[in-house]
């Protein structure tokens, strides 16, 4: 009996080993074999929220020299968690947001200020974002370009002002533990940009926040979390220059924004008939669909989506309909 029991314990432990491992392993391909990013990811973690996340080890839980684990340092971390992202493998990008936020270096950029949209035209601009990008060159003759860069999952997208800003970003939160849907944003991405003599390229967490105060007037405030990988960045990017020229390009496209908005409650409509973008067959549906929506038409984050589908279904239930030589019409079966 005694030999049996000790059998089982032996098994127990054999195929327990290898799992923790498994688990490690797999939370470092998640971090591109990124050691540095494990460690920060299970020891800010367990600091700031006492969470120990599944595949960290003890020794990957131990503090980061020379980082203070106070208030300041971990106030990211409830931000985030009590907006709704929880630190779960299972959730996309989990692993990579934490272990960003577990980084010794940040910078903190704030931007706030008005756009003269109510928040159903901009719930619709947020949702169909290659549309938005064709629209807004359309009025400035500018070369924003918004792309969805994922098959199936429409959280995944790349943007670029067309000057000096680029990046590809998830859409982490598209609300606030289920409240204000589209207007309450949380974005995890990578960027690159040109500022002054500094070509930079990083990681960063945004917060875009908006409140409708108008029909036609939201109030935004974005506050983004820049990591820079070094001590040397981190002096760079704390600089009051630096930080001017990084607002003043956020400036710049907010103001792009609010011109090409302007343009088009005034009436102008005149850019989007020139605009070779906007002809295509999509495009004008959108455009008709968009104008309902300035019109009053209800709409919130995830009606493209639905709306799409919907109009897909109808495609491929409609027969076409062709004109024979003797003036007779015919179907065309499918």
């Amino acid at each position: 009996m005694r030999y049996w029991f000790l059998l089982l314990c032996l098994f127990t432990v054999v195929w327990a080993t290898p799992a923790l491992a498994v688990d490690r392993a797999s939370l470092l391909r998640q971090l591109d074999n990124n050691e540095d990013d494990v460690r920060a990811l299970c020891s800010g973690l367990k600091k700031c929220l006492d969470v120990e996340f599944q595949g960290c080890q003890e020794k990957d839980m131990e503090p980061w020299p020379k980082v203070k684990y106070n208030e300041e340092f971990c106030a990211p971390y409830f931000e985030v968690t009590t907006r709704g992202f929880v630190a779960d493998p299972k959730v996309v990008m989990s692993p990579q947001v934490f272990a960003r936020l577990g980084r010794k270096y940040r910078v903190i950029y704030e931007n706030k200020g008005t756009l003269p949209l109510g928040e159903a035209p901009i719930s619709y601009l947020f949702d169909n974002m290659p549309f938005t990008a064709q629209l807004i060159n359309a009025y400035l003759q500018s070369n924003y370009q918004l792309e969805y860069t994922h098959p199936t999952n429409r959280r995944f997208f790349s943007g670029s002002n067309g000057r000096s800003l680029s990046g590809d970003f998830y859409w982490a939160l598209q609300d606030s533990a289920g409240q204000k849907l589209g207007m309450r944003n949380l974005f995890f991405g990578y960027g690159r940009a040109q500022v002054l003599k500094w070509s930079l390229q990083g990681t960063a967490i945004a917060f875009l926040d908006m409140d409708e105060i108008s029909k036609n007037e939201i109030r935004y405030k974005l506050t983004a979390i820049v990591f820079p990988a070094n001590s040397v960045l981190n002096s760079i990017m704390q600089m009051n220059v630096f930080k001017s020229v990084v607002d003043a390009k956020i400036d710049h496209i907010v103001e792009d924004i609010s011109k090409a908005s302007k343009s088009y409650f005034g009436g102008n409509k005149e850019p989007m008939l020139r605009s070779s973008q906007l002809k295509s067959y999509d495009n004008v549906r959108y455009l008709v669909d968009f104008e309902k929506v300035v019109n009053g038409a209800p709409w919130k984050l995830g009606d493209f989506e639905k709306k799409e589908k919907a109009y897909r279904e109808e495609q491929q239930r409609t027969v076409p309909v062709i004109m024979k030589e003797d003036g007779k019409k015919t179907e065309v079966k499918k």
